[in-house]
């Protein structure tokens, strides 16, 4: 009975001194005090006040200064949206073909042009190249050579590249042997290895977490607030969007129904979020902003595989139509949390064609198909 009585003592005065050695505080990672040496709570927890979500994309500080910045990205969809007016000056028609010049092309995209037409852009230190995804990087160069190659030939068909009119003969587009139409493979091929990749896989809303949330810098807010606001500049949607039309990204975001004021409502509350330190809604934001995003992609592609299926006849369109949807489903690679995976990619793609003169409305039916089932459509 003794023997008893010392155990229950001892066991007791163990947990004594293990209690009294625990470290108490605020054990909730999404608490503003977190303590993450702590092994006890201590019921003292902090938390964000409610967050207050914006109507535009708005935000100031405590004076009322403004703290959204991202003129350089605003740079680089101008370039983007110049070198795509270059781009197209090729495709004219039969009778009046025109030439390019790669080295005009190489120089819009590392920004040594100096003939903009918007004169802001010259010298700048902005480029598109420097944020362009490494490994597509030369892809684009090799394009701008095989471009200027191609250009100003007229009469493409079928293993002979050359400029193919729509039926009605209203408009002609410059295309490869195989149909690929050179504009929309560079300009949409750009679009997701520069500000689709740079926005998600290539740093800002996927680097968040190690951004400073605290020091401020005038105009621009705190690393963090910048970092985010520079990935909504890649997505090319005005402060007030859907109420007023965006660019780029925003613009092909518009064609899923629902989509524009969704995708917007989870951009502001991100920045909302992040100003508010308030950690567990800006995660979610950045979650659904990607899940958003590739679903603006999807649908822009699913857009054009059913606008071709109304014109599989006329060459022209055809053509032009599954240029778009082929380098839209490209695109959807440069998102590191993406829903669908590298191979199903080239499986939809395999499914079109790698020769768009040979492509049915058995084959589009068989991709729609697929790109619908993988993201539950």
């Amino acid at each position: 009975m003794n023997k008893l009585n010392f155990r229950l003592l001892f066991i007791c005065a163990v947990l004594t001194i293990f209690a009294s050695c625990a470290k108490k505080g605020c054990t909730d990672p999404l608490a503003l005090n977190y303590d993450a040496d702590a092994t006890k709570d201590d019921d003292g927890c902090e938390y964000a006040p409610a967050l207050v979500v914006p109507d535009s994309y708005v935000f100031t500080d405590a004076d009322g200064n403004n703290t959204v910045s991202y003129s350089g990205q605003t740079s680089r969809m101008d370039m983007l949206s110049e070198m795509v007016s270059y781009l197209k000056s090729a495709n004219g028609s039969n009778t009046t073909p025109a030439t390019l010049d790669a080295a005009t092309l190489l120089a819009m995209y590392d920004n040594s042009y100096t003939g903009w037409s918007d004169t802001n852009l010259i010298d700048n230190g902005k480029q598109l190249k420097s944020k362009c995804n490494p490994a597509y990087q030369a892809t684009f160069e090799s394009l701008f050579d095989e471009l200027e190659v191609q250009a100003g030939k007229v009469n493409g068909s079928d293993g002979v590249a050359g400029i193919v009119m729509k039926a009605d003969g209203s408009k002609g587009y410059l295309c490869d042997a195989k149909g690929f139409e050179y504009a929309q493979t560079i300009s949409k091929g750009l679009m997701g290895a520069v500000f689709y990749h740079s926005a998600t896989n290539g740093g800002y809303l996927s680097n968040l977490d190690a951004d400073n949330n605290v020091d401020v810098t005038a105009g621009k807010g705190t690393k963090r607030e910048h970092h985010f606001d520079e990935a909504f500049g890649y997505f090319g949607a005005p402060k007030d969007f859907p109420a007023t039309a965006g660019t780029h990204w925003a613009k092909y975001a518009a064609k899923t129904t629902g989509l524009p004021q969704e995708i917007m409502n989870a951009w502001l509350k991100g920045r909302a979020a992040i100003s508010n330190k308030d950690e567990a809604s800006r995660k979610t934001a950045v979650t659904e902003i990607k899940a958003l995003w590739e679903k603006a992609i999807v649908g822009a592609a699913l857009y054009y595989i059913n606008d071709v299926k109304a014109k599989i006849a006329d060459d022209g369109s055809k053509l032009h139509g599954l240029s778009e949807a082929v380098a839209f489903i490209g695109c959807l690679q440069h998102n590191d949390s993406k829903v669908i995976s590298t191979a199903q990619i080239s499986q939809v793609i395999d499914e079109i064609g790698d020769n768009l003169w040979d492509t049915e409305l058995e084959d589009l039916n068989k991709a729609e198909s697929t790109l619908k089932g993988i993201y539950g459509l």
